[in-house]
């Protein structure tokens, strides 16, 4: 079975390494502003999944808000930084933790791996 410790460490870790690539790009860019929004967004995610425990409904409501304040970032956003932030928003969408299926949950897990990190390189390149 899937641990709600093991999937929040994972969650916690991705959007912290997201995080730190965000954090080093939010440098002169036309969207500064946006890509500060999008650093702060992480940061309150990972205080949030954190404070969740075991309930794992919880977890995915999380993970569904963060995906709707990156979607509504995005409007806000222009070129190259707006396709990053929706595609932040659709990784995070499409993360749902499922303790009655674990072979799914893990298959989720690596996958936001993935595209996070595909995700926070657009962003990295949008915000430099």
């Amino acid at each position: 079975m899937l641990s709600a410790l093991s999937s929040r460490r994972i969650a916690v870790t991705v959007a912290g390494a997201a995080l730190i690539s965000m954090t080093a790009a939010c440098g002169g860019s036309a969207n500064a502003e946006a890509c500060a929004s999008a650093t702060k967004l992480l940061t309150d995610y990972s205080t949030s999944v954190a404070s969740v425990g075991a309930d794992f409904g919880k977890y995915n409501e999380v993970n569904q808000k963060l995906s709707d304040d990156f979607k509504a970032l995005a409007g806000k956003a222009d070129g190259e930084l707006a396709s990053a932030l929706n595609g932040f928003a659709a990784t995070w969408a499409a993360f749902k933790i499922d303790e009655k299926d674990p072979g799914a949950s893990a298959a989720a897990i690596q996958e936001i791996g993935k595209k996070s990190q595909e995700a926070t390189l657009k962003f990295g390149s949008a915000c430099a």
